[in-house]
């Protein structure tokens, strides 16, 4: 894996359930593996005391925190993660408790050789219906676009900055199926890319995923965008 360094990025909204276990677990995996370089903490606005808490934790602990008045959004608290960071590799992931934080040394040992690194969730404890979309979405992704990820819309995962920051300076249009659409646009481009099994969680606190009667909206746009999506791929 040679001297290449990465940085570490989290997204934060209302995890006060779950943020003090996550930041300690994730400074023991620091502590642990000489490749990660800083620890960023994008603190997105949170009303539940996840941003006093995470202001108290940055006193103690060797945390980086960026905090927003309101919340922006994911594509936003990945833009400024990713833009503030400073080594050639980034991981990003929210927090909630939702992953075994210990996992983040399996998508390391796996650069600089790739430029994206997905963690697929294994043995999901969400429900049913979600399992059921991701794996019909999967076989979409790859009848649409030709690209085969068994888990596109995974937030467990490493970029190679550059290819990223790349992505982010165009239009997204796809806000509930964000990650899927990075993984397209970065896999359009021909990248180094390979899924590595990861455990995952029910989140800590309320759940933030898409309720299901919003699934049938959801599903006819994001057939809508897949065709923005593509046109922006082409160059038309």
């Amino acid at each position: 894996m040679g001297n290449c360094k990465i940085d570490l990025v989290f997204n934060a909204y209302n995890e006060i359930d779950s943020i003090e276990t996550d930041i300690k677990n994730i400074l023991k995996i620091k502590e642990n593996n000489n490749k990660i370089n800083k620890i960023f903490v994008i603190e997105d606005g949170s009303n539940d005391g996840t941003s006093e808490k995470l202001k108290e934790l940055s006193k103690i602990y060797e945390i980086n925190l960026s905090q927003s008045k309101s919340r922006r959004g994911y594509s936003k608290a990945l833009l400024t993660g990713i833009s503030i960071c400073e080594s050639e590799f980034v991981f990003f992931s929210d927090l909630g408790g939702k992953f075994d934080w210990n996992d983040i040394n399996k998508l390391i040992e796996k650069i600089p050789d790739n430029d994206l690194v997905i963690g697929k969730r294994k043995d999901r404890n969400d429900q049913f219906y979600r399992r059921l979309l991701t794996f019909l979405y999967s076989k979409y992704i790859l009848f649409f676009y030709g690209i085969n990820s068994s888990d596109p819309d995974s937030g467990f995962r490493i970029y190679r900055k550059k290819l990223i920051l790349e992505i982010l300076q165009d239009e997204l249009f796809n806000k509930h199926l964000l990650n899927s659409e990075l993984t397209i646009k970065c896999m359009s481009k021909n990248c180094a890319y390979v899924e590595v099994s990861i455990k995952y969680f029910k989140r800590k606190g309320s759940s933030r995923g898409l309720p299901l009667k919003t699934i049938p909206n959801v599903i006819i746009s994001t057939i809508k965008n897949s065709f923005k999506i593509r046109r922006q791929i082409n160059g038309k």
